[in-house]
């Protein structure tokens, strides 16, 4: 079988417990892109409300979610694909999408249950379900097999962490960019 080209687009995934802080770095991280060039993805948005699905084995947001991503790195696009993201759900479709980009970057959450509910209630959706709720969902850390992530704690503030995913971008293209060419004969 042939290999499939990698699509040009970069890939950033984060990963955490509901509460964690992943949608509000993932907007701060696409505010610092020029419009039309960054896409967020995200598991909420797509399964609770587009599908208006549960989270359960082979549901449809999965392919959904490799179908949009999918898209917009063939596009060229940074793509900030984001959610709880329990590994074993999505740890195969985590793993198509790595496998389509170089350097694709992976960050994770680490962290307490008392902690994410804390947080949850400083959300503005934090009326939309409960500390309760959240507890089904919670699952602790989870590894990935396939892949290294950028472990956070509690001591991470998100524009501490928007700003790390900034820079590794960053680094990933400059390590990548062409040197000039050389004027001399």
């Amino acid at each position: 079988m042939a290999e499939r080209s990698r699509a040009g687009g970069r890939l950033v995934v984060l990963r955490g417990n509901s509460g964690s802080g992943k949608s509000t770095v993932a907007r701060q991280v696409q505010e610092r892109f020029p419009r039309g060039t960054c896409a967020v993805v995200s598991q909420d948005y797509l399964r609770r409300i587009v599908l208006r699905e549960p989270d359960r084995p082979g549901a449809f947001n999965v392919t959904l979610i490799e179908t949009v991503a999918g898209a917009c790195l063939e596009r060229g696009l940074v793509v900030i694909v984001e959610g709880i993201f329990d590994a074993r759900r999505y740890s195969a479709v985590l793993a198509r999408l790595a496998d389509r980009v170089e350097h694709p970057l992976f960050y994770a959450w680490d962290l307490p249950f008392e902690e994410t509910t804390r947080r949850h209630t400083m959300r503005s959706q934090s009326s939309e379900f409960t500390a309760t709720q959240m507890s089904t969902w919670y699952h602790g850390w989870q590894f990935l097999d396939f892949t290294s992530e950028f472990r956070l704690d509690a001591q991470w503030p998100a524009r501490v962490v928007t700003d790390r995913i900034v820079a590794d971008l960053d680094a990933i293209r400059s390590a990548f960019r062409c040197p000039p060419s050389d004027p001399r004969p």
